[in-house]
C-alpha cells in the first residue's frame, strides 16, 4: 500500500505527495539545476503528474485515504489506548471504498524490487484472481521476464507500479538522453522495473514501440483506468490489431488520434475523470478539518481545479511538454509548472522546497503534513518508522527558522507520543483526536 516509485536515489511518494532528490541542490530554480539533476527531477515531477491527473493514480490516492481514516475512527472509537496493528479492514457490503481495498494489489501489480541489470520478455498471458471472499475474481495480465545475468526466468503480475514507472523513464529518456550523451553522460537504467513496458510493446506491435512518444501515450491512456496493466496490454493488441501506426503515420494530429482511439476503447465502465476527482478530493481534505489546515485543502483545490480542465480540454498535455525538450527552455512545461508548482522536494542534506501554483498564496500550507501522514500509515500497518522519516527534516527546519531542535528520542521509537510538541507526526495525530493510543504489535 505505501509503495514508493524509485530512481537511482531518488523517489516518489504516491499519494502523499513527496519527491526525494538525493543531491545537495535546492530547487527553488530549475534553470539553475544541471542537466543530470533536471533529468532526475523530470522523472519524479512525471509521477507527480500521474497521482493527480489519472484514474489510477487518483483511485490510489483514495483507497490509501479510505484506509488511513477507517483506521484512525475505529482507534478512536473502540477506545483501546493500546491497539494492535497491522490494522485490518472488515468487509463492508456494497462499500466501493471496501472494494477498491481488495482491488488495490491487484492494480498495482508487482513491486519494483529486486531490479535486474538486464531482462528478456518470454511471454506474456491472460489470467485471473481472486479479490475477496465471495471469490469473485478479476483479469489480469502476467509477465515472465528472463533476467539475462542469472539466466533465469521469474514471473511478474503487470500493474499500475511498471506502467508509471516505465512511462516516467521513457519520459525521461526521451527528454535528456541526447543531452546528457553530448555531456558524455547516459540515462541509464536497471531493464527490470524501467524497460519491461517498452519491452512489451516490441513483441506485441513493434511498428509502435519504435516512437518513445507514442509509447509514453499510451501508457498515459492506461493509467485513465483503474486497471493500467490490463488496459496497457488490451490497449497495445487493439492498436497492432487496427494497424494504427499505418494507418495515421502520416497524420500530424496522430497524438490527439491515439489518444481518441484509446479513449474510446478502454473508457468500459470507468466514472468520469471528472467524478472521480471530486471524490479524491473530499477524501483528502477529511484529513484537515481545523482551519489551521486550510492552506493544505486550498493546495489540493487549486491542483484539482486545474488539472480537470487539463486532462479533459487538453488529454495529450504531457506528451505536448515532453515534446519541448530541456526543461531549462520548454515553454508549454513552463506553462504548466507556473499552473501547478510541485510537491514538496526534499535534497540529501533534508532541505524541503515547494513551488506554489500561480495565484496560490495561503496564510498556512504545510506540504509536509501530507509526508506526515505517510508515518502514520505506516503505524497503522506496523512498519513504525524507526526513525521517522521527518526526523532529518524537522532537524534541518529547525535549525533554518532558527528555533530549539524539535527532536528527540521518541523519534526513534514513538512519534504517536508528540502530539503535545511541534511535531508534524503529532500534530496530525492529535487533531484525529488520537492523543494517548499507542500501537501494539501482534505476535
Amino acid at each position: 500500500m505505501n509503495d514508493q516509485l524509485d530512481f537511482l536515489k531518488c523517489y516518489y511518494r504516491p499519494a502523499f505527495f513527496k519527491i526525494k532528490i538525493d543531491l545537495p541542490f535546492e530547487f527553488k530554480n530549475l534553470k539553475e539545476l544541471t542537466d543530470g539533476t533536471l533529468s532526475l527531477y523530470l522523472h519524479e515531477y512525471i509521477h507527480f503528474i500521474q497521482d493527480i491527473s489519472t484514474i489510477y493514480g487518483l483511485v490510489n490516492i483514495s483507497t490509501i485515504n479510505y484506509y488511513i481514516q477507517d483506521c484512525a475512527s475505529r482507534i478512536y472509537r473502540e477506545n483501546n489506548k493500546e491497539f494492535k496493528v497491522p490494522l485490518k479492514l472488515s468487509p463492508r457490503e456494497g462499500d466501493y471504498g471496501y472494494s477498491n481495498f481488495c482491488l488495490q494489489p491487484i492494480y498495482l501489480g508487482s513491486k519494483i524490487n529486486p531490479k535486474r541489470k538486464k531482462i528478456e520478455l518470454v511471454s506474456y498471458k491472460y489470467g485471473s484472481q481472486v479479490f475477496n471472499d465471495k471469490n469473485e475474481k478479476v483479469n489480469i495480465i502476467k509477465v515472465t521476464l528472463n533476467d539475462a545475468k542469472l539466466n533465469t526466468n521469474f514471473e511478474v503480475s503487470l500493474g499500475g507500479i511498471l506502467i508509471t514507472e516505465g512511462m516516467a523513464y521513457l519520459s525521461e529518456r526521451y527528454v535528456y538522453s541526447e543531452i546528457l550523451q553530448s555531456q558524455g553522460a547516459n540515462v541509464q537504467a536497471d531493464e527490470y522495473p524501467y524497460l519491461v513496458v517498452e519491452k512489451i510493446a516490441q513483441k506485441i506491435y513493434p511498428e509502435l514501440a519504435q516512437y518513445t512518444i507514442l509509447l509514453i501515450a499510451v501508457c498515459d491512456c492506461s493509467l485513465m483506468t483503474y486497471h493500467p496493466g490490463l488496459s496497457f496490454i488490451r490497449a497495445m493488441e487493439f492498436l497492432s490489431k487496427s494497424k494504427f501506426i499505418e494507418t495515421n503515420l502520416d497524420n500530424d494530429q496522430i497524438i490527439s488520434k491515439l489518444y481518441e482511439v484509446l479513449s474510446a476503447f478502454l473508457k468500459g465502465n470507468h466514472f468520469d475523470f471528472d467524478v472521480i476527482v471530486e471524490q479524491v478530493r473530499d477524501s483528502i481534505k477529511k484529513n484537515f478539518k481545523a482551519d489551521v489546515f486550510n492552506g493544505n485543502n486550498q493546495w489540493i483545490d487549486v491542483l484539482f481545479d486545474r488539472i480537470t480542465i487539463i486532462r479533459r480540454e487538453y488529454p495529450q498535455f504531457i506528451i505536448d511538454f515532453l515534446q519541448g525538450g530541456n526543461l531549462k527552455n520548454n515553454k508549454d512545461f513552463a506553462m504548466f509548472y507556473l499552473a501547478f508548482g510541485s510537491p514538496l522536494v526534499v535534497n540529501s542534506e533534508d532541505k524541503g522546497t515547494v513551488a506554489l501554483p500561480n495565484q496560490f498564496n495561503p496564510e498556512n500550507f504545510q506540504p509536509h503534513l501530507f509526508w506526515a501522514i505517510n508515518q502514520i500509515l505506516k503505524i497503522f500497518t506496523n512498519q513504525s518508522p524507526t526513525p521517522c522519516e521527518l526526523k532529518g527534516f524537522c532537524k534541518k527546519s529547525s535549525e533554518l527558522e532558527g528555533i530549539d531542535d524539535i527532536t528527540d528520542e521518541r523519534c526513534d521509537n514513538a512519534p504517536w507520543e508528540k502530539h503535545t510538541d511541534l511535531c508534524p507526526v503529532g500534530a496530525i495525530w492529535r487533531h484525529w483526536a488520537l492523543a494517548g493510543f499507542s500501537p501494539k504489535t501482534t505476535s
